[in-house]
């Protein structure tokens, strides 16, 4: 699928179609049918979309985009680590979250704006990366 297909699902989607559609986007990814900037243009769309479920993303897929992540992590592009950031948070992937609080230790010469997203997105989830709806429970 590519970023137009994707941007006509609907808002709201079974968990289940999405971690089937995020599972088919790993797989283009993979064998390169998809760029890096289409791909996480389109994990972004599927995450807004996950968000709407209130559910966390089936684990497996969550473990798979979580790893991706890790691996295209990098603090030279604001836009990558915006998109990066908001994927990370909502789905909640801990792996890439530690990765990144690692890279601002370990990166000197990391842009003043790139630097302040990422402080401030650590500030807001504070230790609850693995669960991105925490704040609602108290609702239930």
């Amino acid at each position: 699928m590519n970023l137009e297909e994707i941007e006509k699902l609907p808002d709201r989607m079974p968990s289940e179609t999405l971690a089937l559609i995020f599972q088919n986007v790993l797989i283009e990814f993979a064998l390169e049918n998809i760029d890096k900037r289409e791909f996480l243009l389109i994990l972004s769309q599927l995450t807004d979309r996950q968000v709407m479920t209130y559910e966390v993303l089936e684990n497996e897929t969550r473990k798979q985009v979580d790893k991706i992540l890790c691996n295209l992590w990098n603090t030279d592009s604001y836009e990558d680590v915006d998109i990066i950031l908001s994927i990370v948070v909502n789905l909640g992937l801990e792996n890439c979250f530690v990765k990144i609080k690692e890279s601002i230790k370990q990166n000197e010469k990391i842009d003043g704006m790139i630097l302040n997203e990422i402080l401030e997105t650590i500030d807001e989830v504070g230790v609850n990366i693995s669960n991105p709806y925490h704040n609602l429970e108290r609702y239930k």
